[in-house]
């Protein structure tokens, strides 16, 4: 049997074709569907690192932190007594607190101005009191000193009863604490 050139060319393309099928389906066809795979597997877990790991920030956002940081920082300055001795300190503090006491309607029975102690980077200012009063009028004293512009704490607060009087049935113990700026120690 005598094969023509026609046919040759016929067998030879149709050969051909079979052999281009059969390396597309068998190695190109699976080298993109890993290629593809493995592209898909990276986005999965890009997408997981990004979710778990935090921006890193710029140099804006260090400045920004810094600006908002010296603000606080004069905000809590701005808390403290103004003078800058411990005993000119409970002067004032004293003041303030009669002056509280007034207006809220207490009368102040005893004070006793009690010896400052420095802290970390403040040194606190306590005072003690005796106040007489009823009880609206020792809310609205409470209120006032959680309202007053300086940071004043309630160490101690000890309610009694007092004498049977109108108007004046409790008599209240408390240390209120001021603070000032701390000095640096040498």
């Amino acid at each position: 049997m005598k094969v023509s050139k026609r046919e040759k060319r016929f067998l030879l393309v149709g050969v051909s074709a079979l052999l281009a099928n059969l390396l597309f389906v068998y190695v190109i066809e699976p080298a993109i569907d890993y290629q593809l795979e493995v592209r898909k597997q990276i986005e999965k877990k890009q997408a997981i690192l990004d979710r778990h790991r935090p921006p890193v920030p710029g140099k804006e956002h260090y400045q920004s932190r810094v600006t908002e940081l010296k603000a606080q920082v004069s905000a809590a300055e701005a808390l403290f007594l103004k003078e800058s001795k411990p005993t000119l300190a409970a002067a004032n503090l004293q003041g303030l607190i009669h002056k509280i006491g007034q207006e809220s309607g207490l009368s102040v029975i005893r004070e006793n101005v009690l010896a400052s102690k420095p802290s970390e980077s403040f040194v606190e200012v306590p005072i003690e009191l005796t106040l007489r009063g009823d009880m609206k009028a020792l809310r609205e004293f409470l209120y006032r000193v959680q309202a007053a512009p300086y940071l004043l704490t309630l160490s101690k607060l000890v309610i009694k009863k007092g004498p049977p009087r109108p108007n004046l049935t409790f008599a209240v113990d408390l240390q209120v604490v001021g603070y000032i700026q701390g000095q640096e120690k040498k």
